[in-house]
């Protein structure tokens, strides 16, 4: 009974998204226009990203079984790789948007909490551009530390912990990178209200204005909702981006401030997940 009414929560709140959502045919300010020409109608896949999904897909076939335990809760699972890539890994559509919001924020550097099999990282950590992934499980780990060894040009920094522990260490290797461009944090992991809160709390106290916040699976319970909501009507935040699943929190001031709930065409809405 409980989980029907979560799937129904669930409903109730992707209908009303889309009932407020937009495409770029309504989308006035030019750099949220340019982003959405950028990510969703651009039909030129990126060699690397070709490279990355074949990858993927040799995770997905995989039948290794791996046991680790999950650090949000303490309990053992067991699994196949392919189980936790259907299950953990951003689909496709998604990492690519992570790359061209990426690049059309020119970022410096990138801090991802929950590296999962590394694949976002990869897409992440293009044009020279550093990330610094944190992982909890250290099994899954090792996983995303092979995934990094398949493509050793990419600069990816993992570190496994709590992400609490962690993050301190991961703040200050991002610290040290000779520019004041800003640092995109893509927050995939820990989906509980209280300890999203926490690590927003750190992330804007330690990067500022610099800081450009995205959030995975902002409607993934009424917590984690919650905690998006909470952002939205945070003054720190001038341009926030609801994309149904994934939240984007802008600070720069240079920016036209509002709220944006975007709507990918037809044919990406359902392959973004």
């Amino acid at each position: 009974m409980q989980q029907f009414l979560v799937q129904i929560w669930k409903l109730k709140k992707a209908l009303q998204w889309l009932y407020r959502s937009q495409n770029d045919r309504w989308l006035h300010p030019p750099w949220i226009f340019s982003l959405y020409q950028k990510a969703f109608r651009e039909r030129k896949i990126r060699e690397e990203w070709a490279q990355f999904e074949a990858y993927r897909a040799i995770l997905r076939q995989s039948q290794r079984e791996i046991r680790f335990l999950d650090p949000s809760n303490g309990l053992e699972q067991v699994r196949t790789i392919g189980q936790q890539a259907s299950r953990t890994l951003l689909s496709q559509r998604g990492a690519q948007f992570l790359s061209v919001l990426a690049d059309h924020t020119s970022c410096c550097g990138v801090l991802e909490l929950g590296s999962s099999l590394g694949i976002s990282a990869l897409y992440l950590a293009q044009k020279n551009r550093p990330v610094v992934t944190i992982e909890g499980a250290e099994p899954i780990a090792n996983e995303a530390r092979a995934t990094f060894r398949q493509f050793p040009t990419l600069d990816i920094t993992l570190l496994q912990g709590r992400f609490d522990e962690m993050l301190p260490t991961a703040m200050d290797i991002l610290n040290k990178i000779p520019s004041q461009k800003p640092i995109l944090v893509w927050l995939d992991g820990h989906h509980q209200e209280k300890a999203t809160d926490q690590y927003i709390e750190s992330i804007v106290t330690h990067f500022g204005n610099r800081a450009i916040l995205v959030l995975d699976d902002i409607r993934w319970s009424s917590g984690m909702f919650h905690a998006w909501e909470k952002q939205v009507h945070n003054p720190h935040w001038k341009v926030k981006i609801d994309l149904h699943r994934i939240g984007v929190l802008l600070a720069e001031t240079n920016l036209s401030p509002g709220t944006f709930v975007l709507r990918p065409p037809l044919k990406h809405i359902f392959s973004f997940r």
